[in-house]
């Protein structure tokens, strides 16, 4: 019952820059589109990693969003107040189940990015969110004015990031780009999706 609440609980980062729909992006389907992510790379690559582990994590990794606020770039908190905060949230979900210490080490493990499937996890979870905004700007949903008040938490990537968007979504993926540069496969993809300039229309075969 608990879990089942991401089902409803919508992604906030959408909701702070007004995303014209009737209904956006829940946290539960966010975490659809990291697992679509990853059995469609792992389908394409040799990663050598292990994909049932990475499941799991990409599945549990929102936990924490049960009872806790989803927090954006421009809520007032640090990374690790976030860490803190989201770990008694998880213990609290799991804490009854059997294989719970299993459950939370596998989410610090995922925040603590040192394993290659935890690396992997990390960039997953904020590529499909570029490309998230990348549909919702293709839609014509997403605001540019809007998503550009976003740069006053940007630092002094701001002015650079400013004068790479030409889109809405260019400003989230501009300032997630320096995250995937090292890893061939996700700098390879960002560089799609940011260069995609329309949607795949569903198709009908009749046999």
């Amino acid at each position: 019952m608990l879990a089942n609440t991401l089902k409803e609980k919508l992604r906030t980062g959408y909701i702070e820059i007004g995303i014209e729909k009737e209904r956006t992006e829940s946290v539960a389907e966010h975490i659809y589109g990291t697992l679509i992510l990853a059995i469609a790379i792992d389908s394409e690559y040799s990663l050598d990693l292990d994909m049932l582990k990475v499941l799991k994590m990409l599945i549990l990794h929102e936990t924490e969003e049960i009872l806790m606020p989803d927090f954006t770039v421009r809520a007032d908190i640090t990374p690790e107040e976030k860490i803190k905060m989201g770990k008694t949230c998880v213990h609290q979900v799991v804490k009854d189940l059997y294989k719970s210490q299993e459950l939370e080490n596998l989410l610090d493990e995922f925040n603590e990015r040192k394993t290659k499937e935890a690396k992997f996890c990390f960039l997953l979870d904020k590529i499909e969110c570029d490309f998230q905004a990348k549909i919702y700007d293709l839609q014509g949903v997403m605001s540019y004015d809007k998503t550009k008040e976003d740069l006053k938490y940007y630092g002094d990537r701001a002015e650079e990031i400013e004068k790479n968007s030409h889109t809405a979504s260019d400003f989230w993926i501009e300032y997630d780009k320096p995250k995937y540069q090292d890893e061939k496969i996700f700098k390879s993809l960002i560089e799609d999706i940011q260069s995609t300039n329309k949607l795949v229309k569903e198709q009908s075969y009749v046999r």
